[in-house]
């Protein structure tokens, strides 16, 4: 009997708080995928739920997307859009920019989506310039809002406003929090990672974009077959679902309906 009081009392000592007890979460995003099959299975591979940013134009996007959903891997549309001009950056094709007529941003915004059908959400890939503008924005998250979808901003910028604009319009939308392999060394990518946890125990979550780079792949393949007790990886539809409102998913007579130009507003939904 004494032995019974002796356990319940240490129980009680161990769930004084219970929030000590939840684990924090981690959303492992890998953009730029869709050029290399080899690095897209290892990615498919991973254990855990992650999510794969595809772009909509790379010559094995199509395949990898349909591969990465059997395995009940998230797929999002990785966008090009408009980066400031720098030596090191390269256009990629579909990119969404400043000069573009609304009619055409659209259209090309539809074509990248109709090449990754089973992407849940968006994320900006470059747009350091495109991303300070509200112009764009509002159209950007004006189309993802008819289409059900969900919206992460990259942080290619201090000056964003994507993520403010989305929620303007009512999309569910995170921030990245941590680049992983900014530095794709191994020991950048390690104090990265040490930085995700830290940042993911403080706030509860974080999200962390990574490249399918061989140095990133081979420390993703060793750190997530072993998390941390007190980290679960989720995906960012799970953890909008959780913290914000659900993900809607439109069927295509839905979709059809509000992709009709009497259904297009260029204002934010209120």
């Amino acid at each position: 009997m004494k032995r019974l009081f002796q356990a319940c009392a240490f129980a009680s000592s161990v769930f004084i708080t219970p929030s000590a007890l939840l684990a924090a979460e981690l959303v492992l995003v890998v953009d730029d995928v869709g050029y290399h099959l080899d690095r897209a299975r290892r990615l498919v591979d991973l254990p855990g739920n992650i999510t794969l940013g595809m772009l909509p134009f790379a010559p094995h996007t199509p395949q990898i997307a349909r591969q990465a959903r059997r395995m009940n891997k998230e797929v999002i549309l990785h966008q090009p859009m408009e980066p400031i001009p720098a030596p090191h950056v390269r256009s990629e094709r579909g990119t969404l920019t400043m000069a573009m007529t609304p009619e055409r941003f659209e259209s090309q915004f539809a074509r990248a989506l109709a090449n990754v059908p089973e992407a849940v959400g968006v994320n900006n890939h470059t747009g350091s310039l495109l991303t300070q503008h509200r112009e764009p924005m509002n159209l950007l998250m004006g189309n993802i809002q008819r289409r059900g979808l969900f919206f992460l901003d990259s942080r290619t910028t201090p000056r964003t406003v994507a993520e403010t604009t989305a929620r303007e319009w009512r999309v569910p939308t995170l921030r990245r929090d941590v680049f992983l392999d900014h530095d794709p060394s191994t020991a950048a990518i390690s104090e990265a990672y040490d930085q995700a946890l830290r940042v993911a125990r403080r706030k509860g979550y974080a999200v962390v974009i990574a490249h399918p780079y061989r140095t990133t792949l081979d420390f993703l393949e060793g750190e997530l077959a072993e998390l941390p007790a007190d980290i679960t990886l989720t995906s960012l539809g799970n953890l909008l679902n959780k913290r914000q409102r659900r993900v809607r998913q439109l069927d295509r007579t839905s979709l059809a309906r509000l992709e009709s130009p009497a259904s297009r507003s260029r204002s934010p939904a209120r």
